[in-house]
């Protein structure tokens, strides 16, 4: 009997060795992405694809790693369903901020926010902030349109910080990536005409310019148009992002003062770009992106085809380690 019992505890304690290892996080290598709502992870080649943060089903949007990639945060979807007295209703969607913690045995994972508005999280370069969009109307269940701002979430004291727009602002700032000396930030811009949402452009500001009056981040986001989805290189010489243009969709890139204008990818007919940000590698010289047909590829900024690294299926969302 004490001999099984033996057995048994270095059989657990090789189950738990097995697991950590296979969510070990390689420097600059491991790339996480959604499938089917779940997190799993592959090498930077796709090989070696397994789960990470499995049976929750509802994981959506962009993810980031921390500096020492330790946690992966992430957003969870939600959603109340609104039924008025007098008939009528509907669905209200709701999102949170998350933490999925790299040294899990377990598949465990902690919560960020609880202001059911939280969505496309991006860690600064030095882990002291988590740039993300706040929905201020996501706890007003009658909304009938978003209020998206951007904000910051201290990883230290465990407050947010929105950066303001005028009070009587009609703009919707979404999607937004920070430079890695964490003083600029690039966003979607989007204007409400008659309570409908269009589309303007990417604008870049400084953090110390909020709040902005729409008039000059119109008037900014109108320079770079039919573009969403920015995403800084570490390096900061570059935004990815992708052209939303129905007659030229494709994958670009464009120095922080809109010069230098590059297209990397042009997409084929018949397919196109997933509602995700391209991710960078650590070196800056490759990207990740999603195709809507659920597959993740990898292209190189020097130039070339993309390389497929998983699906067609249910995959997107990619993250690239630090």
């Amino acid at each position: 009997m004490k001999r099984f019992a033996i057995i048994l505890i270095l059989l657990v304690f090789a189950l738990a060795a097995a697991a950590v290892a296979g969510n070990s996080i390689k420097k600059g290598s491991t790339i996480a992405f959604l499938r089917s709502g779940d997190i799993w992870l592959m090498e930077s080649d796709g090989s070696n694809q397994r789960p990470f943060v499995a049976g929750i089903g509802n994981a959506i949007g962009r993810m980031s790693w921390s500096p020492d990639n330790k946690r992966l945060a992430f957003v969870r979807r939600g959603d109340i369903s609104l039924k008025y007295p007098d008939g009528g209703g509907g669905q209200h969607k709701l999102y949170d901020l998350f933490y999925a913690e790299a040294d899990s045995t377990n598949n465990w994972f902690e919560g960020i926010t609880e202001t059911m508005g939280g969505q496309s999280p991006e860690f600064s370069r030095d882990g002291s902030r988590v740039l993300f969009v706040h929905d201020r109307n996501a706890n007003t269940v009658n909304a009938m349109m978003p209020k998206w701002r951007l904000s910051f979430y201290d990883t230290k004291s465990y407050l947010l910080r929105d950066l303001e727009l005028e009070p009587s602002s009609d703009l919707l700032c979404s999607f937004p990536t920070m430079s890695p000396d964490m003083k600029q930030v690039a966003f979607v811009v989007t204007q409400l005409k008659d309570k409908q949402p269009s589309p303007v452009g990417i604008a870049i500001a400084s953090i110390t310019e909020f709040p902005i009056k729409d008039v000059d981040l119109i008037a900014r986001a109108q320079k770079l148009t039919l573009a969403t989805q920015p995403s800084w290189s570490p390096d900061g010489q570059w935004i990815a992002y992708v052209s939303n243009d129905i007659k030229n969709q494709g994958l670009l890139i464009i120095k922080p003062d809109l010069s230098g204008k590059k297209v990397l990818w042009t997409l084929p007919e018949g397919m196109g770009l997933a509602g995700s940000a391209p991710a960078w590698s650590p070196d800056s010289k490759m990207l990740l992106f999603a195709t809507q047909n659920g597959s993740i590829y990898k292209i190189s900024l020097a130039g070339g085809e993309p390389t497929r690294l998983s699906g067609p299926g249910n995959d997107g969302s990619p993250a690239w380690s630090n």
